[in-house]
């Protein structure tokens, strides 16, 4: 029954993929207005299935998974070009699959570089861009994390 509670984060961004990735493949920013709110939404309902289930590890296992994220993803952010829009959405999303697996937010990552990395060589072999072309990421970022959370629950 308390799984329920922690679904809360999830289905918060489930109902704004959408836009979030229209807005990303269009403008090739993930807005705060909609990527910030996960990170309560995930601890608000982690809170209350902890509260019912007394499950407190799973949520100390999420809020790990985030921060190794956000640290991993400021790395990256700095030294490569990953923009700030995706590593706050792959620290929310590792908030809000870390209370199901430990191994849920590494395979949302997996899932999505993946997904990325083939749109991109197919579009490289179609000749419909070339080495050096930014990528709107947040899209396969949500699809790896619909693909964990689908894997985990």
């Amino acid at each position: 029954m308390d799984h329920i509670f922690a679904l809360l984060g999830p289905a918060y961004l489930l109902a704004v993929a959408v836009p979030l990735a229209r807005i990303d493949v269009r403008e090739h920013r993930l807005p705060n207005k909609l990527v910030l709110p996960l990170m309560p939404i995930a601890l608000l309902g982690q809170l209350i299935a902890g509260l019912v289930g007394g499950d407190w590890l799973r949520m100390g296992m999420a809020a790990i998974a985030a921060i190794v994220a956000f640290v991993v993803g400021l790395l990256v952010n700095r030294f490569a070009d990953l923009g700030m829009g995706d590593v706050k959405l792959i620290t929310g999303m590792s908030l809000a699959l870390g209370w199901f697996s430990a191994l849920s937010p590494l395979l949302a990552l997996v899932a999505g570089f993946m997904a990325a990395t083939v749109f991109v060589l197919l579009m490289l072999l179609l000749r419909k861009t070339r080495m050096g072309s930014s990528v709107a990421l947040g899209p396969y970022l949500l699809f790896g994390f619909a693909a964990a959370l689908v894997g985990s629950v």
